[in-house]
């Protein structure tokens, strides 16, 4: 059985888009029950830790979030080993690092050869394009 494609960087955008729209929304939604009294409270940088959080945990549970479900994308190990919980926390860490300087840790998916992120590399992660892609449900 040959390796899944590597996913291209616009795909993968495009599922960051749709996974920071989602995440924004319950946000927003949570910001919204503050005003009526419930103390909910994220901060500024809420919305990184909230996609941190919930990357970590879809790519543990299902293999990718809503927005990898949706664009047809997988979240694996480069040895093929089973996705824990540790290889998830240090990406969705590392996804910091790939931010901080302008997005280069982004971008440079790109131009390697192995369309790797630098949170993918530092994870020992690719992102795939499943021959068979999750169910949403």
């Amino acid at each position: 059985m040959s390796p899944a494609p590597r996913a291209r960087l616009t795909r993968r955008l495009g599922a960051l888009a749709i996974d920071a729209l989602l995440v924004g929304m319950v946000l927003s939604l949570l910001g919204n029950l503050r005003r009526h009294g419930v103390a909910v409270d994220f901060g500024g940088g809420g919305l990184l830790l909230a996609l941190a959080v919930y990357g970590a945990v879809l790519w543990k549970l299902r293999g990718a979030t809503v927005g990898g479900i949706v664009c047809g994308l997988q979240v694996v190990r480069a040895d093929g080993r089973a996705m824990d919980w540790a290889t998830v926390i240090v990406r969705a860490l590392a996804c910091f690092l790939s931010l901080a300087p302008l997005g280069l840790g982004f971008l440079w998916a790109a131009f390697d050869s192995d369309k790797q992120t630098w949170h993918d590399k530092i994870a020992g992660t690719v992102v795939v394009l499943p021959s068979k892609p999750a169910p949403l449900v």
